[in-house]
């Protein structure tokens, strides 16, 4: 949808101008002075001369840094820009526009001091007619125009959305651009779409009609005769067709007209095997001078497609299973203000995973990621951010519709888009559960909105399908009505992540096949993965890369069989930003199968295994740096453990340190090797063994611990205490290994159970899952020993350092503790904090520490000591309690001397 584009510096512009005449369009990003301020109500108090500004660049946004730290909330707010743009003195004769392609969350656009263009809307293009508001001084060769902006993100209840699982971002976020036009030119401004709308009302292999719908802005004082040429160009840039058609504007208003173009005979087709692109250019001429005046170029696929509830999917009458993930648009360290690059990068890292399907949620996103999947052939879905709940005025109605038509009319010509989605969840959180009146209200203002959204749609694009995604609850999202209302239903099922198992998924999903009779599309389902946690023991909830591909194992295995289930999105592609979230990792919704900073996953490599055709092998092992685990035997100085190898190949080879393991049958994707792993550096080589060169490596480090500590790790050792998880810590390298309990000769601990926190969900299966401030750390100090007697190690004589972790989990439950009867300075019942002391070699270390009134809830404590052991003595950490069980979350172990 993009048209031609020039990028030349306002400087070098003049140049050109003679040899130009149609559209001009470059970005003005640089070089924006800019000051985050909700004291500055209006323009008049905005003076950079009396007020510090930054000089900043676009894209940009103000919550880069508040929405990771450890404080609850980020700035919701107004932010200011301004810039003073020159431009040649005779774009007078023309028309000057400035084009927003994305303002957070509504914005205010002033030229000069005098507001030009009001846009609500963080997720959709904006264009400011700007020419009026110019006084051009014939007298320069230049002309200088201010242009402030007003960006808001504060919470509106008249503003979708208004609550949602990922952090809303304030600020010019994506790319400014001025363009020019002559008089006479496509209608830009109308929804910021581009003018031209395509349409392909019957394809088959033997012919492709082309419809165009054309809106042409004639700013000129009298009516104007123009020559009309469209040309459609094929894939390998081949002149297909030409047709020329004069016709005639009216004065100073949008015309529009319908024109049909020639059957394109034995059309290439478009699919994700074979993403065949045409292009339709059209051309504006004055119809006395052939002077050209505008010039639009647009995508064009010829593809037919049909979604069925008992069979699924099919394009160009062939069977498809739709599979793929969703996508937000923020990145490590940057938030949302996201490079081109970034989005490029991410579709073409979906196509390699074997993705044909992309759900873009919960909000339209930058125009490079549907040009990236025309090209490289992934279907999609874009929807509205209406999602969780709505507001009942016809304000919000409003906004909601106007958003929709924009992200139609901005995104109509995209082969690779063929469903219109909105509202998500939208009753999953609802204002009036326990009033059944109210409720019945509620949800009738719902549906209606609902309607309204659909009928609207459904006028504007008769060729696509609709779409309304629902969280797993088919009982209140059908007895709303909202499953009558759209063409496809979606579902957002999470079986066997936040409850249950995933064994259940195949009954509810029978279930809503069942009783809804309308074609169905998983729109979300994933598990949570911390990039740092790993396990032997997997289990749900625990946030390691092992639950994780156990999980989506089995989703994918169930969705493959069963064909009415038209397409699935993972959620999501990579981790993002989700400023209230407490998992194992802080202010991060970590479904992704990537990270926040696009480094895959295992579940990763699984996928490309299970879904691409040419031959695939990955070794599960390159998101785990170092590892610590204990030996097998007593001075045999390995630990085995197993390695997973993805492929779709019938059989792999695993190699270590040269030495072949042996060859293992890949059994539903996976080969599982038990690989005796050495102290230092360990190289794993995977290869097919079917006559294909295919091979992959993984170094590991790998830090064996011996059972008996006589020769004491030279690196220490540190614990994770009350867990089965491998924690990794990628900032300083540092690997702990979980808890064992104690045995002669070697070490453990001594009493104690792992801290589980009641949960009528059953969400946690063992420790917290609360934000740990003074940490990133957070699974080092989400679970702990309560109740604990001793740590103890059987060590040779020396000097350690030993460090304990704490953090108290119970919060306020902790204030709520009776005092222990038989402790022996109390008798009588009093409400106190938990209290217990700490000793090493019957050395006090800690006296009666209160975690929650010395350090407040989930906070990390960390308190270290050094203790001599003499020949032949343990070192033991006794632990004491005094009110309530004692507790230990961590600890490391050190020998100085």
């Amino acid at each position: 949808m993009q048209k031609s584009v020039l990028i030349i510096s306002a400087f070098v512009l003049t140049t050109f101008i003679t040899q130009i005449n149609a559209q001009i369009k470059y970005t003005i990003n640089e070089s924006w002075q800019f000051v985050k301020d909700i004291a500055i109500k209006n323009i008049n108090q905005f003076d950079t001369q009396n007020i510090k500004t930054e000089l900043i660049d676009i894209p940009h946004t103000w919550n880069i840094e508040d929405v990771v730290d450890e404080e609850e909330g980020y700035y919701r707010g107004v932010g200011w820009y301004t810039k003073e743009v020159k431009i040649p003195t005779n774009f007078s004769e023309k028309e000057v526009f400035l084009y927003f392609e994305g303002v957070a969350t509504a914005a205010e656009v002033y030229i000069n001091n005098t507001l030009a263009k009001t846009h609500i809307g963080g997720f959709t293009r904006f264009m400011v007619p700007v020419s009026k508001f110019i006084k051009f001084n014939e007298a320069n060769e230049f002309t200088t125009f201010k242009v402030t902006v007003k960006a808001d993100n504060s919470e509106n209840e008249d503003w979708p959305a208004l609550r949602a699982d990922f952090t809303f971002f304030g600020g010019i976020y994506r790319d400014v651009n001025l363009i020019v036009t002559e008089k006479v030119h496509f209608d830009i401004v109308d929804d910021a779409a581009n003018g031209v709308f395509i349409t392909t009302p019957n394809v088959s292999a033997e012919s492709g009609d082309i419809n165009l719908k054309v809106k042409i802005k004639n700013d000129e004082a009298s009516t104007k005769k123009v020559k009309f040429i469209t040309k459609v160009f094929g894939p390998k840039q081949e002149l297909v067709q030409e047709k020329t058609t004069t016709l005639k504007l009216g004065a100073g208003i949008s015309n529009e007209f319908n024109l049909e173009l020639k059957p394109v005979l034995n059309p290439q087709l478009w699919s994700p095997d074979a993403p065949n692109l045409y292009k339709v250019v059209c051309e504006i001429y004055d119809a006395k001078t052939n002077q050209k005046l505008d010039e639009s170029a647009n995508p064009l696929g010829f593809r037919w497609f049909k979604f069925d509830a008992d069979k699924g999917f099919f394009l160009n009458g062939e069977y498809l299973k739709l599979i793929g993930t969703n996508r937000h648009q923020d990145y490590k360290d940057i938030s949302n203000a996201v490079p081109d690059h970034i989005h490029v990068e991410d579709i073409l890292r979906m196509k390699a995973m074997g993705s044909n399907f992309l759900r873009i949620a919960h909000y339209p996103q930058d125009p490079r990621i549907l040009e990236m999947c025309d090209r490289l052939g992934i279907l999609t879905t874009v929807e509205t951010p209406i999602i969780d709940t709505v507001t009942e005025n016809e304000v919000f109605t409003e906004n909601c519709l106007i958003a929709q038509l924009e992200m139609i009319r901005q995104n109509y010509n995209h082969p690779s888009l063929i469903i219109w989605a909105y509202m998500n969840e939208v009753i999953l959180h609802p204002k009036f559960t326990n009033d059944k009146k109210r409720y019945e209200i509620y949800t009738k203002y719902i549906k209606d909105l609902a309607q309204k959204i659909e009928d609207l749609t459904r006028a504007e694009d008769p060729y696509r399908y609709t779409m309304i995604p629902n969280h797993n609850s088919l009982e209140r999202y059908s007895n709303a009505g909202l499953t009558d209302v759209p063409m496809i239903v979606g579902w957002n099922i999470y079986n066997g992540w936040y409850g249950g198992s995933y064994e259940l998924l195949p009954e509810k999903i029978e279930e809503i096949h069942a009783a809804i009779k309308k074609p169905m599309i998983i729109t979300e389902y994933g598990a949570g993965i911390d990039p740092r946690l790993h396990t032997l023991y997997p289990t749900r909830f625990d946030f390691t890369h092992e639950y994780g591909v156990e999980y989506h194992k089995y989703y994918l295995e169930y969705f493959a069989k069963n064909d009415f289930i038209a397409g699935v999105n993972v959620w999501n592609y990579a981790d993002f930003n989700s400023e209230g979230r407490i998992d194992a990792v802080q202010s991060i919704n970590n479904k992704g199968l990537v990270g926040l900073d696009r480094k895959p996953k295992d579940v990763f490599f699984f996928y490309q295994a299970s879904l691409l055709k040419e031959p695939f092998v990955a070794i599960a092992t390159k998101t785990w740096g170092q590892r610590t685990y204990v030996e097998d035997q007593e001075g045999l100085g390995i630990s085995t453990m197993p390695v997973q190898v993805f492929s779709n190949q019938q059989e792999i080879e695993l190699q270590l340190n040269g030495k072949s393991l042996g060859i293992k049958p890949v059994v539903d994707k996976i080969a599982v090797f038990e690989v005796p792993f050495i102290n230092g550096i360990n190289k794993l080589v995977a290869k097919s063994t079917n006559g294909t060169y295919l091979e992959d490596f993984s170094e590991i480090r790998i830090n064996v611990l011996p059972i008996a500590l006589k020769n004491f790790p030279v690196g220490g050792i540190s614990i994770n205490v009350g867990d089965q998880r491998f924690f990794y810590d990628d900032k300083i390298d540092q690997a702990w290994m979980f808890d064992r309990s104690y045995t002669k000769g070697s070490w453990g601990h001594i009493g104690g159970k792992p801290y589980v926190r009641p949960d009528k969900n059953m969400q946690q299966p063992y420790g917290a899952k609360q934000t740990i401030k003074g940490t990133f750390n957070d699974p080092i100090y989400q679970t702990q020993l309560v109740g604990i007697d001793q740590y103890r190690f059987d060590v040779p004589a020396g000097v350690y350092e030993i460090t304990l972790h704490f953090a108290e989990l119970e919060g306020t439950q902790a204030k709520h503790l009776p005092y222990d009867l038989t402790e022996e300075t109390k008798q009588e019942t009093k409400i106190t904090n938990r209290t217990f002391s700490v000793s090493i070699n019957n050395k006090k270390i800690v006296d009666k520490i209160d975690l929650l009134g010395q350090y407040g809830e989930y906070r990390a404590v960390k308190i270290k000591s050094e203790v001599p052991v003499k020949s032949g003595d343990p070192l033991i950490v006794n632990f004491k309690k005094i009110v309530g069980e004692p507790v230990l979350n961590a600890i490391e172990i050190y020998k100085k001397l």
